[in-house]
């Protein structure tokens, strides 16, 4: 058979298939290569690590397919022998005597060949390594790494791979971020940074930051997508001023923001995220703020600090309002023009919906892809909060809303007959819905009682026949009961949807 026919085939059968295949021909050995070395995992010294570490230095062939580096640091330290021989354990004795800082010094020469050993496997993996595309280096906060091991995983990587990159995620301590000031990386698409100052003071993450605005600001012409994260560990860290010099980006589509959820890391000036969200109104397709557990302070923090979310959202669309040019009807020019996608964490759980429902409908007729988090919804809140379902029998406002949004993810309490019902109806076009579902009490009488549910979905009028839902993943339930239940009830009644998937976190 023609080989061109079998790279066909190659690259519809899954990894598994494949590695069978692999014996049979040589094309199908090649694919599975390239589908087994594509990405390598470095995260411990051990064995198992050491032989890939072999099969990647020792074979310029597979060298060469790897695209996606991913690196956690290990811990380097000074071989322990389990059992030491009573002439040993004598030896050690003997050497006190005339050395008393006998076995620390054996410790730290063992500790130097070791990481010599480590330093230079890292330096040959780099150099073996041609067509990287995508680096991520991850830094566990819990670890003491030797800093030595770290920046050997940095710099010399970076320069190495300069040609070739285009996607890097960093999480590093602040203070090792001056090893990318000298960096220049002219294809790097995309980028995500994880910043964790630990406990320097505002001085010094100042420094360090202003170093790294270097670094990302030589990569103004060929970013498409910036992620900032930060740690809760972060104590003096705030980033108002590091928003306030980052520069502008041409090309920029997708701006993600994550930090503790009270807002104390953007306390001193929210607005100043929400400027250069609008530096980059005329691209900017995605939008993501989310939220980690709340951080640790030296100091207290402005109650009104916690509703970021909303002063950021409502500030831009307060200066889109402002700034959309003179001329009468603000509602079609004064937003982000090409926002697509839009990620939101509902923080504080308490706060009222009307901020994020006022952004969401002024941008309905792009959204093509919402997500909400932390908080659980009931259908209420879900009527109060997305627009196509805010709108009010047959409104004018019904119909610039109901509009093209595909994919939709968030929490709700439980999947009831109502919810159902509104979506098909006002989110024909929808094509993916990720539901976590909460109230398990409530989904386990859904499940339980099946034939009543139908009842309900007639009752009220539920019609999926035009509904466009071609992909359902939702909470299983025990045993998977929600989901066997609900495929029961809508794979027939849906003609895209074959099955409904396991969320998965």
């Amino acid at each position: 058979m023609n080989e061109d026919v079998l790279r066909q085939i190659c690259a519809l059968l899954p990894p598994e298939a494949l590695r069978n295949a692999s014996t049979v021909h040589r094309v199908f050995y090649e694919g599975w290569i390239k589908e087994k070395y594509k990405r390598v995992v470095f995260t411990r010294c051990d064995k198992e690590s050491k032989r890939l570490w072999g099969h990647v230095q020792e074979s310029q062939s597979i060298a060469d397919v790897v695209r996606c580096v991913h690196i956690k640091p290990w811990l380097v330290k000074p071989k322990t022998d389990t059992y030491q021989s009573r002439t040993e354990n004598a030896l050690n004795s003997v050497a006190m005597l005339f050395h008393p800082e006998y076995i620390r010094s054996q410790a730290r020469k063992r500790f130097e060949k070791r990481m010599d050993s480590a330093l230079n496997r890292v330096s040959t993996l780099i150099s073996t390594l041609t067509n990287v595309r995508e680096y991520t280096i991850e830094w566990d906060e819990s670890q003491n790494y030797h800093a030595r091991l770290f920046r050997s995983f940095l710099q010399p990587a970076l320069q190495s791979w300069h040609g070739t990159l285009t996607r890097l995620s960093i999480h590093v301590p602040l203070d090792l971020l001056n090893s990318f000031v000298t960096v220049k990386l002219p294809h790097l698409t995309d980028i995500h940074i994880c910043l964790s100052s630990g406990h320097l003071t505002r001085r010094e993450i100042d420094i360090h930051l202003d170093g790294f605005l270097v670094f990302l600001h030589n990569l103004k012409d060929t970013l498409n997508s910036i992620s900032i994260q930060t740690t809760p560990s972060s104590v003096q860290l705030e980033l108002s001023r590091f928003f306030r010099y980052l520069g502008t980006f041409p090309h920029l589509r997708a701006i993600a923001l994550t930090i503790p959820f009270d807002g104390a890391q953007l306390s001193l000036d929210p607005q100043a995220f929400s400027r250069f969200v609008l530096k980059h109104a005329a691209t900017l397709e995605s939008l993501s703020l989310k939220t980690t557990r709340c951080a640790v302070h030296s100091e207290r923090v402005a109650p009104e600090c916690i509703n970021w979310i909303q002063t950021i959202l409502s500030s831009i669309r307060a200066q889109t309002v402002g700034g959309g040019g003179g001329g009468g009807g603000g509602g079609g020019k004064n937003r982000l023009p090409e926002l697509q996608h839009v990620a939101v964490a509902l923080r504080p759980l308490k706060a009222p919906l009307h901020v994020i429902s006022d952004f969401l409908a002024a941008h309905s007729t792009t959204l093509k892809s919402i997500t909400l988090m932390d908080k659980a919804l009931d259908l209420p809140d879900v009527c109060a909060v997305l627009p196509a379902f805010s709108t009010a029998g047959g409104s004018g406002l019904a119909q610039s809303v109901s509009m093209p949004l595909r994919n939709l993810e968030m929490r709700i309490d439980a999947l009831s007959p109502n919810f159902l019902s509104l979506m098909a109806r006002r989110l024909p076009y929808l094509q993916s819905l990720k539901l976590d579902l909460v109230d398990r009490t409530q989904m386990s009488g859904y499940a339980r009682n099946s034939h009543r549910f139908v009842q309900d979905l007639n009752a009220l009028g539920f019609d999926g026949s035009g509904w466009d839902l071609g992909r359902l993943a939702m909470s299983p339930g025990a045993d998977r009961s929600w989901i066997a239940a609900f495929e029961e009830i809508l794979v027939p009644r849906v003609p895209g949807l074959d099955s409904i998937e396991e969320l998965t976190p």
